[in-house]
């Protein structure tokens, strides 16, 4: 199956344009439509300008309505897509910087026991094969596409040169928007704050700790978080995640566990027991699965590869089985 490629700049753009001219056909419409004959020059015309409104009066509104549906369209699969990369483009940024940020913590150990030895007589200071002093500490790591869209990862540290703060930033040159910042503390504390391209607000309290073995990173992670979307509607989620990472080929596997409680889309509270799995490989192509289970046993399974979704249904979600897809409805 060849790739898929979709340029969420140009459907946002064309949703802009659409919602640009609904407004200019709505503003014809509720515009001034009587006109007297000082203004026309004749009376047939002013007779004439009332009767075109009059005959196309519903014609305007109705495109008015297409128009904005077009709009909401183009501008939901554009946010989605949007969505998918930002997301996939900032773990990798993140994932540079957090490269980045160990090779220079490496760099200053091996510089400092170095110049340990030397001051203790057991190396010689002038050895041609001596350490480098490493560079300043890298502080924040920025891609751009050249045509206005970018990713910016920001690291600030604390005195025993950990990260304290890390903030990734995206925007793209027709205004779409994400932010996440996240708080560590030393006893493994966090707390972050995010907004997607939805507008939705994620804040975000947890644990996190961090083994290493090898070339591997095993973090276990406790959080709660709250979001609330634009309309102000709020859900909590609280859960636990499991990833492993493996720092020289990028294979990361994250499983995670948690509880949401907020409204349905019919504005019904309810609460939503999930798990999602998620898999980067080496090329960095991203398999996320997650089932959602609702009280009654019921729920979802969604299946994102590379930002293509599909989606299944069942009425024994909780056991993973009798799934039907959506195309069946």
């Amino acid at each position: 199956m060849p790739d898929i490629a979709v340029d969420y700049e140009l459907l946002n753009q064309v949703a802009q344009k659409a919602r640009t001219l609904k407004g200019q056909v709505q503003a014809a419409r509720e515009g001034k439509q009587d006109y007297t004959v000082n203004e026309t020059g004749a009376a047939s015309v002013s007779t004439a300008i009332r009767a075109y409104y009059s005959v196309w009066k519903s014609s305007f509104k109705r495109s008015e309505e297409k128009l904005e549906k077009l709009g909401n369209l183009y501008d939901g699969v554009a946010r989605g897509w949007a969505d998918w990369d930002f997301r996939l483009a900032g773990e990798a940024s993140k994932q540079e910087a957090s490269l980045a940020a160990d090779l220079y913590t490496t760099q200053k150990k091996i510089w400092d026991d170095w110049q340990a030895a030397v001051a203790a007589g057991n190396a010689d200071p002038n050895d041609p094969h001596a350490p480098k002093p490493p560079a300043d500490r890298p502080g924040t790591w920025t891609t751009d596409d050249g045509h206005g869209n970018t990713t910016t990862t920001t690291y600030e540290y604390g005195a025993d040169g950990k990260p304290t703060k890390i903030t990734t930033t995206q925007h793209t040159n027709t205004g779409l928007t994400s932010t996440d910042t996240t708080n560590y503390h030393a006893d493994g504390t966090y707390d972050s704050s995010a907004t997607d391209v939805y507008g939705n607000v994620t804040t975000t309290t947890g644990n996190s700790q961090t083994t290493e073995s090898g070339n591997t990173k095993t973090t276990n992670d406790t959080f709660n978080s709250t979001t609330k979307d634009p309309d102000g509607k709020q859900s909590t989620t609280t859960g636990t995640t499991n990833s492993v990472y493996n720092t020289t080929t990028g294979h990361r596997d994250s499983d995670t566990t948690y509880t949401t409680v907020g409204p349905d889309k019919d504005g019904n509270q309810e609460t939503v027991k999930g798990t999602t799995h998620s898999a980067v490989d080496l090329n960095g192509h991203e398999v996320v699965t997650t089932i959602e289970v609702k009280a009654d046993g019921s729920g979802t399974k969604t299946v994102v590869t590379d930002g293509r979704t599909e989606e299944w249904k069942s009425d024994s979600a909780d056991h993973d089985s009798g799934w039907t897809t959506s195309d069946d409805d």
